[in-house]
């Protein structure tokens, strides 16, 4: 069973100073739903996600409706939104962290991807970064290794 250490990762990250609008930027241009918020060392502070960025560019009340057909579609609120949120740090809305070790096993990840709500997790060497590791390319790994 293949370890974390030899399964391809992805470098997205940001630093903890990051504003709402770079951490975006990071996880639209990454293959993976989540990205770290790194401290100055190099250390997972945070995670940041799809999921917080839809909580934070549409209003709140949309994840308590069962359909929006009332609601209108205005661009101006979500511009408005847009631009205040672009500043804002990006530690306002990250989640705590899960954090894998690279030396944990794939049975050992599959069993935290499980059990959170995230689609990618950082992993990390000695307590620093070293990238995301999404569901997908886990399930790869086992798949390559046990379809030879």
């Amino acid at each position: 069973m293949p370890t974390l250490s030899d399964i391809e990762l992805v470098p997205a990250s940001v630093p903890r100073t990051a504003t709402f609008l770079e951490a975006a930027e990071v996880l639209v241009s990454h293959p993976v739903t989540t990205i770290a918020v790194l401290d100055d060392e190099g250390r997972v502070a945070g995670l940041f996600g799809d999921a917080d960025l839809l909580s934070g560019f549409f209003p709140g009340y949309l994840a308590m409706l069962r359909h929006t057909a009332f609601a209108r579609d205005d661009e101006a609120i979500l511009g408005d939104r847009a631009q205040t949120l672009a500043p804002e740090p990006v530690e306002k809305h990250m989640q705590r962290p899960v954090v894998l070790d690279e030396g944990t096993s794939a049975v050992h990840a599959a069993e935290r991807f499980l059990h959170c709500d995230f689609g990618a997790l950082p992993v990390t060497r000695e307590e620093r970064f070293v990238g995301m590791l999404g569901r997908a390319e886990l399930c790869r790994a086992v798949l390559r290794k046990w379809s030879r």
